[in-house]
């Protein structure tokens, strides 16, 4: 697949949320411009594991906003519309990954622009349900990058002391706070 193709292979769930196009066209954009941006501008990645399209499709809606939100701070800033336009541009940007192999490579691809990995525990590895393929790629990510920040997430709660074990944050996907703790 090339980066382009990646983008237009997710499928959403659109719950009543607005924001939920201009999710889906960030989502576009930054597959198709994070080789260049963070070449040319140094912009960070945020890699976020999940193949549940429900919760992929109520993640990113929120990430978007607080970036986006942070991003329109730093605008304010801004002396002149040049600055403003390399400013929006280099936003951290959000990649997702629906497979071990698709993360694994995000991963070794932008290693050095990594903010923080967000990933499910349960998701498909070599092309069948891996139930600890996330458990594998923190353990991998935090070999290679000690102090990365990394977010596993499960629907079973008695997760939490394998993720604890990997040195990385833990959160239930059956809170009913999930996208508050989330955000």
């Amino acid at each position: 697949r090339d980066e382009m193709g990646s983008a237009f292979d997710h499928s959403f769930i659109w719950n009543g949320e607005s924001k939920m196009l201009l999710t889906i066209i960030k989502l576009v954009e930054d597959s198709v411009n994070v080789a260049a941006d963070t070449q040319e501008l140094g912009v960070r990645v945020i890699i976020l594991v999940e193949n549940s399209v429900q919760f992929y499709s109520a993640y990113l809606p929120l990430m978007y906003t607080e970036i986006m939100q942070q991003s329109s701070a730093l605008l304010t800033e801004s002396i002149n519309s040049a600055t403003r336009r390399l400013r929006m541009r280099a936003r951290p940007k959000i990649l997702l990954a629906e497979t071990f192999e698709e993360a694994e490579a995000l991963f070794c691809r932008y290693r050095d622009y990594l903010l923080g990995v967000i990933t499910d525990i349960r998701f498909p590895r070599g092309g069948k349900p891996d139930s600890t393929a996330g458990l594998a790629l923190a353990r991998l990510i935090k070999s290679e990058i000690a102090d990365l920040p990394v977010l596993l997430q499960s629907s079973d709660p008695a997760m939490e002391q394998q993720a604890i074990d990997c040195e990385t944050a833990f959160l239930n996907k059956q809170s009913p706070r999930l996208l508050k703790k989330l955000g």
